[in-house]
């Protein structure tokens, strides 16, 4: 389906090359994972398949792209897209009609089918997707899985030979994207169709994909079996994949082989250690014992109705966070939880209720928050990575912004224009924007969307660093292993009211409670129960379990 020779592209604003020397073949029918940090060129390649890097002058391609038997370098991007069809990573980035059908047919309008014809195959795609029914909702009305189906039923609706996706779950709960992954296997299985998806959440794709192709710095460095990579990778971040955790226990327990099964993982330990929950105990203290000083934030009984809406959004929503505590709010999409961090950030009012930061109201104290919300690119505004840390900013010394782009793992793009990187650079950089001004209360709405693990790790420091300064977080997240890692308590909202808030283990060991919230049992819960070991959440837990090993068994 896709044959790659020898491919190289370099920016006409650039003296390297972003893709330098791609060299790969998919077969019609095949699923295949495609991995690596953020900036090594994986956008530029999906451009280059799909016939979008540009005309003349764009920049320079060299090599062999063909798709179908057919020279991709040599066909218009019209006719790419009969043959492949690109979903992006955010969907409303390709959506602009105002209701489902009119979105999922325009393709075929524009290839002048007929009336009959097009109504019957809007209505077939939608069923695929499981949007049966859905044909005169306005995409606005539509929760963000939702409108990632539809951006997905757009580009089936033309029967492409090859589906590429961008980070298709990036912004799903664990629920949907779960959902959504099945789906692409049931495309896969039933009717041929060959997909190549973009992700950095390996660790939770892994089982969905037999192949995966790694790439660093414009160059592949793997292709080849997912269950073996682990074994090809050192665990150091490499090229950023995010590991399954059972991977990272092993390597932890320095275990003599590295597998994602969790039977596996399970039966080694079980066979290999003396466990002892003690050792346990004594973790969850000292992670415990790290916070809980003064209150920094509180809301009492705040409800909010949009202007067009007849119901309340959020109902009677009540609750405290403290100074040096970070607060993880999770949930299905459409819960309510854009909507509340949007009043703590004091860009709407509440219809009731009040909201109070450092015991005033939050009117007046809304210069004592930094607020990362979910569109980073809305919040760049310089022509330079530097100029957005120090814009406007008189508390940041040039010494400390210097220390601060190294700790964002961007010191290699200081002069960099901010909206020419990747997304997950992007971000980065609103993130220590928000940072060097070193406020009270830090709202985080998805902070880690489109980060690999190597800035995954980067962006996690910084906010254990804030919290240990006596700084508090609140963030919006559907990862369930970072919340396990870093929050001292989780709120699960629901339709609006928050069903659940306590310290993290308790909420993470209540399944039911996890799987009525579209949240994801954390991995090392089932592989601790496994093990026969206490209710462990992270890889730290279940390290802190185990004890020695048994002489002889390992």
């Amino acid at each position: 389906m896709l044959k790659l020779k020898n491919l190289k592209y370099r920016y006409s604003s650039r003296d390297t090359w972003t893709l330098n020397g791609i060299t790969a073949t998919i077969k019609t029918g095949e699923m295949v994972l495609l991995a690596g940090r953020s900036g090594c060129g994986k956008s530029t390649l999906i451009r280059a398949i799909s016939g979008l890097l540009g005309s003349a002058g764009a920049g320079t391609i060299e090599g062999e792209i063909i798709l179908a038997g057919k020279n991709a370098l040599t066909m218009t991007a019209e006719d790419i897209g009969q043959l492949v069809g690109t979903v992006y990573q955010t969907p409303d980035d390709q959506l602009f009609a105002m209701t489902v059908a009119d979105e999922v047919g325009f393709a075929l309008e524009n290839q002048g089918m007929p009336e009959d014809f097009i109504k019957r195959r809007v209505k077939e795609t939608l069923a695929k997707v499981g949007l049966a029914g859905f044909e005169e909702n306005s995409i606005h009305a539509l929760s963000g899985g939702q409108r990632q189906r539809l951006a997905l039923a757009s580009v089936l609706v033309t029967s492409p030979g090859l589906l590429v996706l961008d980070e298709p779950v990036s912004q799903m709960n664990p629920q949907g994207a779960t959902d959504f992954l099945e789906l692409l296997v049931k495309l896969n299985r039933e009717e041929g169709l060959t997909i190549l998806v973009i992700e950095h959440r390996v660790n939770e794709l892994a089982k969905y994909f037999p192949r995966l192709i790694g790439m660093q710095n414009g160059s592949f460095v793997y292709d080849g079996s997912i269950d073996d990579c682990w074994q090809h990778f050192n665990g150091d971040g490499d090229i950023g994949l995010r590991e399954p955790q059972p991977v990272t226990l092993c390597r932890a327990l320095d275990l003599p082989v590295i597998s994602a099964d969790e039977n596996a993982v399970a039966w080694a330990i079980r066979e290999g250690y003396s466990c002892e929950s003690t050792n346990l105990q004594s973790v969850v203290a000292a992670e415990q014992s790290q916070n809980i000083k003064e209150p920094v934030l509180a809301a009492e009984h705040i409800s909010y109705r949009y202007p067009v809406l007849e119901e309340d959004t959020l109902h009677d929503v009540s609750f405290t966070v403290n100074q040096g505590e970070i607060v993880a709010l999770m949930g299905y999409n459409g819960a309510g939880k854009s909507t509340l961090m949007n009043l703590l950030a004091n860009l709407t009012k509440p219809r009731t209720g009040k909201i109070t930061l450092l015991g005033q109201n939050l009117a007046k104290q809304v210069h004592r928050i930094g607020y990362l919300r979910q569109e980073p690119d809305l919040m760049l505004l310089t022509d330079s990575v530097y100029e957005e840390l120090t814009w406007k900013n008189k508390i940041i010394t040039e010494e400390a912004a210097e220390t601060l782009l190294e700790k964002l793992g961007l010191s290699h793009e200081r002069e960099s224009f901010p909206l020419a990187l990747s997304k997950g650079q992007r971000l980065r950089i609103a993130l220590g924007a928000v940072l060097a001004r070193k406020p009270a209360l830090l709202l985080l709405d998805e902070p880690t969307t489109g980060q690999d693990r190597i800035s995954l790790e980067e962006i996690t420091k910084l906010l254990l660093d804030y919290r240990k300064e006596g700084g508090c977080i609140f963030f919006c997240t559907h990862d369930v292993e970072l919340a396990a890692r870093i929050a001292d308590k989780i709120f699960i909202m629901k339709s609006g009211d928050i069903i659940a808030a306590d310290e993290k283990r308790k909420i993470f060991t209540d399944k039911p409670l996890l799987l009525a919230s579209g949240l994801a049992i954390p991995p090392m819960l089932t592989l601790s129960e496994k093990a026969k070991l206490a209710p462990c959440v992270n890889v730290e837990e279940v390290v802190g379990c185990v004890g020695t090993p048994i002489m002889g068994r390992q």
